[in-house]
């Protein structure tokens, strides 16, 4: 057995909330979702599912490098094989329910769905740059479920991507599912102009965070959709406040006088604490926990995972999370009942690389195997 450490988190995939079965997995009308969100996070602890056993639900018959559960979790939204389309999957028949494409030229490097059920949203690049060699270029695009039609779409101008590199994009719907958040960025030295937020059903663009970085990763709301959280490239978390229109915070974890690797970042469910998964890039894993409101370090542990493991996966209901690597294997966690178990071979990762996702209820996790199919475990 392993020890786990307890934590309490709000997962990178941030809609926490229990919808009603959709009829035929498409919506007919709006759900006011937001005192659901609220109440799920506080009874987590009563959802807690043990991971002793997993069995396979389903098998979707796809590839796809990021994915995430509608907020019911009867359907998984994808983009796509080769990345070429934004396909909506029923994990009760395992069949594809709709597919909405790329823009010729242009690969999807990531997808959302609003907690209320209405709209898809994806993040797309051009594959070539044909006038200007140093730049690609970026759209976002949200659909609507009911009709299947666009919504809207925007086209981003001013990002510097190379031509050579594969963009790290992030999009995310707010809680209560009035927000869009974006950000596309690369890891070269070319400074980004901050986070993108939008008015999801209207597409106006409300808010840049103009955080002159290079490199923004991990994106998430705060419960109440308050509150923005990013990693910067520096291994900073920053706190946007949606409300002020400023930053909120700047925190970095620091061991003493060295500086921490920010891995991932969420929010606890009460909405006191920002949290932060982190590294020293070799024998150490931190968490690091502030209070939200002064950006005051509240508190900092380390984590027993093994220095050849990666932290794959958090799960929203602040029980579970997965990890491991080629060297020890890979492990599901509990950390209320400090006990974890090895996956069953046919249904482990497949490598440290593989992507890994919790439903909003913590139920189930969705695992890319083999750029071959998707796995929905319960």
């Amino acid at each position: 057995m392993k020890s786990i450490v307890t934590v309490v988190l709000l997962s990178g995939v941030t809609c926490a909330a229990s919808l009603k079965a959709i009829a035929q997995q498409i919506p007919s009308r709006a759900i006011n979702t937001q005192s659901k969100v609220s109440s799920i996070a506080l009874s987590a602890s009563a959802l807690a599912k043990s991971w002793e056993r997993p069995t396979l639900r389903i098998s979707l018959p796809t590839n796809a490098t990021k994915f995430k559960f509608s907020a019911d979790g009867e359907t998984l939204l994808t983009n796509g094989a080769n990345e070429q389309s934004a396909e909506l999957w029923s994990l009760t028949t395992g069949k594809q329910i709709y597919a909405f494409p790329a823009k010729s030229g242009f690969a999807l490097c990531d997808v959302a769905l609003s907690a209320d059920g209405y709209l898809a949203a994806a993040l797309m690049y051009s594959l070539s740059a044909p006038t200007l060699p140093t730049k690609r270029q970026v759209e976002l695009k949200v659909w609507n479920l009911k009709t299947k039609q666009a919504q809207w779409t925007s086209p981003i101008q001013t990002h510097a991507i190379q031509t050579n590199e594969t963009p790290a994009c992030q999009i995310e719907f707010s809680p209560n599912s009035r927000f869009l958040a974006t950000s596309i960025s690369s890891r070269s030295r070319n400074p980004q102009v901050g986070v993108r937020i939008w008015n999801a059903r209207q597409g106006t663009l409300q808010q840049i965070t103009r955080s002159a970085v290079t490199y923004i990763n991990r994106l998430a709301f705060s419960p109440d959709s308050s509150v923005l959280g990013f990693v910067t490239g520096n291994s900073q978390l920053h706190l946007w406040n949606l409300s002020a229109r400023k930053l909120q915070a700047k925190l970095q974890a620091l061991d003493g006088k060295y500086v921490m690797l920010i891995l991932d970042a969420i929010f606890s469910p009460n909405q006191q604490e920002a949290i932060a998964f982190t590294s020293d890039g070799g024998i150490f894993s931190r968490l690091y926990r502030w209070q939200i409101k002064t950006g005051k370090l509240q508190s900092s542990s380390e984590l027993p995972i093994d220095r050849t493991d990666s932290l794959l996966s958090l799960s929203p209901d602040a029980q579970t999370y997965v990890y491991g690597g080629d060297v020890t294997g890979y492990h599901i966690g509990n950390f209320q009942t400090r006990n974890s178990w090895d996956f069953p071979q046919n249904l482990s990762p497949t490598s440290g690389l593989t992507t890994v996702v919790f439903s909003p209820d913590a139920q189930q996790m969705a695992i890319a195997q083999g750029n071959q199919t998707i796995n929905i475990l319960r």
